[in-house]
């Protein structure tokens, strides 16, 4: 296992081990949310949607929840997800991995914040399958990416922290591969605390 391999493979460990104290963390400053009412304005009324990466629920799957949408929560922590259901007891969350879950059902929207960066590029290639699967006609999938290709090593509570990114032609190239087009694509937007995020809809 190279390096970058293992470092990935501690991830779901790591927000196990550190799943309170990164909540606690994280806080619940939506400084998503004009992205995410970028993605509310393409979502029928009372839409489905696919969490995935979904922690806690807060801040960002309580914001949907307000807007009458049901939720979908797929998380590998299992004490994220007992904070999810005590927030939220009437949504439905699955403990999983992202990359191997089944799900037998199609959604009208897709998230993936701040998560799918957290898999190699290989696993992410394949994350684009997953995804049109899931998604019905129309749907919309929204995820945040790294700015350019490369691999980033950050630090959580003293530990590495691995990202990853393909670059911006890559992720418009599996796209529309899996037939989605981009709406909307920002890299290190200033006003979302230097996320880079695709917005893209199934056709």
């Amino acid at each position: 296992m190279t390096d970058s391999s293992a470092l990935a493979a501690q991830i779901i460990p790591m927000y196990k081990r550190h799943a309170r104290a990164w909540t606690a963390l994280r806080g619940q400053v939506l400084y998503e949310k004009n992205w995410l009412d970028r993605l509310l304005r393409y979502l029928p009324a009372q839409a489905k949607i696919l969490d995935l990466g979904c922690g806690s629920g807060r801040p960002i799957a309580a914001y949907l929840l307000q807007h009458r949408h049901q939720l979908t929560g797929v998380d590998s922590s299992d004490t994220m997800l007992e904070m999810a259901r005590e927030h939220f007891p009437s949504q439905c969350w699955i403990e999983a991995d992202m990359r191997s879950v089944e799900l037998n059902q199609r959604f009208d929207a897709i998230l993936a914040w701040d998560s799918f960066f957290h898999l190699t590029p290989q696993d992410q290639h394949g994350m684009f399958t997953q995804f049109a699967k899931w998604s019905k006609p129309n749907a919309v999938l929204m995820f945040t990416s790294g700015p350019a290709a490369g691999e980033a090593i950050g630090e959580m509570f003293g530990e590495a922290l691995y990202h990853a990114s393909l670059s911006q032609e890559e992720y418009r190239q599996l796209l529309a591969q899996h037939g989605f087009k981009v709406l909307d694509m920002q890299a290190e937007d200033q006003d979302c605390a230097g996320h880079t995020v695709w917005l893209a809809q199934k056709f």
